[in-house]
């Protein structure tokens, strides 16, 4: 029997293996093999016109002239903006609808569905969409000028607005995955506990607050650190809407790294700006992991 057993657990891991196998292969070729080229290129003074026999080992140089510049140093802060923007709002308001849309609506899986449908939405054909919303000759506009409004806001060549309207339509575009992750977290939820709650004399809000929140820590867990992740992956949502502009007002870290290697041809000098965004999120995911025995409850 246990020789029986030893078989048939080798073939599942041999099955497994198989399974898992592509996934591993292209995760080495796509993503693990670039970011140990670019791991060594941060390094180095390489260009896209760098020949072999001048490629020179320069320490931290790149580094110490990422830190010195104020240009990527506004664009660092640009970043950390737009994610201060985009994930609080975007957990706060994929819980709430998740809350509404869990029960006692009207319609709520079409609901659903038109939430959900703009995050597999293209994002230039997005992009192309709010130009014309926000744009001189929009309905925001032209509303505006109907109300008496002397000059009307364009928020997206306006440099104060552009940053935190662009991470707002970010927010519109993946609410609905929060949304989806959030409702299926509370469908999860003993109703048992919440009626024990009312049973108590507990109100709407308290019953969220002491028994959903705490119940659904895992899965905001999981949303902060995607969400996190999503807000500092945010090339193309900026170059569809504003490609960095107007000025510089909407050139974020991700925007200063291509445009530094495909632009400009500085590739050693790009590579350490992306180690040092990787850098960036890694302390912030080990922080969230290490913080998360005190407020999720598994």
């Amino acid at each position: 029997m246990a020789k029986t057993r030893n078989i048939m657990q080798r073939k599942e891991n041999i099955f497994g293996a198989v399974f898992i196998a592509p996934y591993v292969l292209a995760f080495i070729i796509f993503t693990g093999i670039p970011f140990i080229c670019s791991m060594l290129f941060s390094f180095l003074n390489i260009t896209y016109i760098t020949r072999l026999d001048n490629l020179k080992f320069i320490g931290f140089d790149n580094f110490i002239k990422m830190f010195k510049s104020a240009e990527v140093m506004a664009a660092l802060g640009r970043t950390c903006i737009y994610s201060l923007v985009y994930v609080p709002v975007i957990m706060v308001l994929g819980f709430m609808l998740a809350v509404l849309l869990n029960k006692g609506v009207y319609f709520k899986n079409t609901i659903r569905g038109m939430v959900f449908l703009p995050y597999v939405s293209n994002m230039v054909a997005v992009a192309v969409v709010f130009k014309l919303l926000l744009g001189q000759n929009g309905p925001l506009y032209t509303i505006c000028t109907m109300l008496g409004v002397a000059n009307p806001p364009l928020l997206l060549l306006d440099t104060t607005w552009a940053l935190p309207t662009v991470s707002l339509i970010a927010v519109w575009k993946g609410i609905g995955l929060n949304m989806i992750t959030y409702l299926g977290a509370l469908q999860n939820v003993p109703a048992e506990l919440e009626e024990a709650a009312q049973i108590d004399g507990a109100n709407k809000w308290q019953r969220i607050r002491n028994v959903v929140i705490p119940m659904v820590s895992p899965t905001t867990f999981f949303l902060i650190i995607s969400s996190i992740i999503t807000s500092l992956q945010n090339f193309t949502v900026i170059q569809s809407l504003t490609e960095g502009g107007p000025g510089q007002s909407t050139t974020v870290m991700a925007i200063s790294i291509v445009r530094t290697a495909f632009a400009k041809n500085q590739t050693g000098y790009a590579s350490a700006q992306a180690m040092v965004m990787f850098v960036i999120v890694m302390i912030i995911t080990i922080i969230q992991w290490r913080g998360q025995k005190k407020w999720v409850n598994y």
